[in-house]
C-alpha cells in the first residue's frame, strides 16, 4: 500500500499558521489523482495540521474521480499515524474527518458529520490528514483532484 504525497506533505509547500492565538488560518490542499489506479488501502498524505493547532472546519471537495458505469470509489480521511512526509515507515489513516465519503463518484463537497472532526486534540508537532481508499474506482480519472479546505487555529 504505497504512500501518496501532495507537495505540503512534501515539504515543497509551506503549511500556514496564526500569528496570535485567537486566529484562524485556512489552507487549501490538493492532490491530482495519478494514471495508475489506487488500490483499496492506499493513502494519499493531502494535508498537514500544524502543531499546536486543532481544526475548526473542513471542506471536503473533489472532481468525478471515477468514470465507470456505477462509481465506487470512497475514502477515509483523518490524522495518519507517524511523521508528516515519511514514505518509508508503515503508517494508517484513521476516518476522524470523514468515513467512507463518496462524494468523488459523482464530484461535489462534503461537510463533516462526525463529531470527531472538530474534537481533535493539539499535539506538540505537525501531523499528517490522508485520504485512505477504501473503495477502488471502477474507472479512476486520472488528473482529476480531491481537495481539503482545512481551518484551524492555535489551541
Amino acid at each position: 500500500m504505497p504512500i501518496l504525497q501532495s507537495p505540503w506533505a512534501t515539504g515543497q509547500r509551506t503549511i500556514p499558521v496564526g500569528d496570535c492565538s485567537a486566529d484562524q488560518t485556512a489552507q487549501l490542499f490538493e492532490f491530482a489523482l495519478p494514471v495508475a489506479g489506487l488500490a483499496v488501502g492506499d493513502i494519499i498524505e493531502l494535508a498537514v495540521l500544524p502543531a499546536n493547532n486543532s481544526p475548526v472546519d473542513c471542506i471536503l471537495i473533489a472532481e468525478k474521480l471515477d468514470n465507470g458505469g456505477a462509481p465506487a470509489i470512497a475514502f477515509d480521511v483523518g490524522l495518519m499515524s507517524g511523521d508528516v512526509g515519511d514514505k518509508v515507515s508503515a503508517r494508517t489513516c484513521g476516518a476522524e474527518l470523514y468515513a467512507a465519503a463518496n462524494v468523488g463518484q459523482a464530484g461535489g463537497i462534503a461537510r463533516p458529520t462526525l463529531a470527531s472532526a472538530f474534537t481533535i486534540d493539539p499535539a506538540d508537532k505537525d501531523r499528517s490528514i490522508g485520504v485512505k481508499i477504501t473503495a477502488a474506482a471502477q474507472a479512476q480519472a486520472a488528473g482529476k483532484k480531491v481537495r481539503l479546505m482545512l481551518q484551524y487555529r492555535p489551541v
